[in-house]
């Protein structure tokens, strides 16, 4: 168990905190608009790395794995600057999402996995030393979820340019286990807010 103070807890910033953690995953579903090849990020990402390294800025005596939550979340707010434009191009009659910035990308990916996994880690140990069995089985089960998710989803990819008439399944699939899983996640958050309120 990683935590620093208890106290921190049951605190006004921990409630502020996770509450604005909340709003932060909204902004990391990805809904584009396009004109042309061109597509836009709606919900840019940056926004929401902005509002969790605030948020995380306000309770860095909680747990020893908040300093380093907050730090890769400052590193993803650049990064996902990259990301706010997607342009498409056709090869052999498949569209596919291109960019110069495609490593940036992976980054990002992987980034996001280790906030989303130690910040489900720092839900968990709150969870114990309040007694919450539930919450701390939620955060767990959460952030196996986002796991898996986030390894399926090159793989699925990979197996979309094989076979191109899955695309459109595929996205929609992905779409809503994407949308159900940020869901899932907002939850959690707003579980932990009740953690600290009570």
């Amino acid at each position: 168990m990683g935590l620093l103070d208890r106290d921190v807890i049951h605190s006004e910033p921990c409630v502020r905190a996770f509450s604005r953690i909340f709003w932060a995953f909204l902004f990391f579903l990805d809904f584009r608009i396009g004109i042309n090849n061109v597509h836009i990020d709606v919900l840019p990402d940056f926004i929401g790395w902005i509002l969790m390294a605030t948020a995380l800025g306000w309770i860095l005596g909680l747990h020893s794995d908040i300093k380093l939550i907050r730090t890769l979340s400052l590193v993803s707010i650049f990064l996902s600057i990259f990301d706010l434009i997607e342009i498409k191009k056709k090869v052999s009659g498949i569209s596919y999402d291109i960019s110069i910035f495609f490593p940036v990308g992976i980054a990002l990916a992987i980034l996001s996995i280790i906030v989303i996994w130690k910040l489900c880690g720092v839900i968990m140990d709150m969870a114990e030393a309040v007694g919450n069995q539930l919450i701390r089985e939620r955060a767990d089960f959460r952030r196996k979820l986002y796991l898996a998710f986030m390894i399926a989803l090159p793989v699925v990819m990979v197996i979309c340019f094989v076979v191109p008439p899955l695309i459109p399944i595929v996205a929609i699939g992905g779409l809503i286990a994407a949308i159900v899983i940020f869901c899932l996640l907002m939850g959690l958050m707003k579980a932990t807010v009740n953690i600290c309120v009570s």
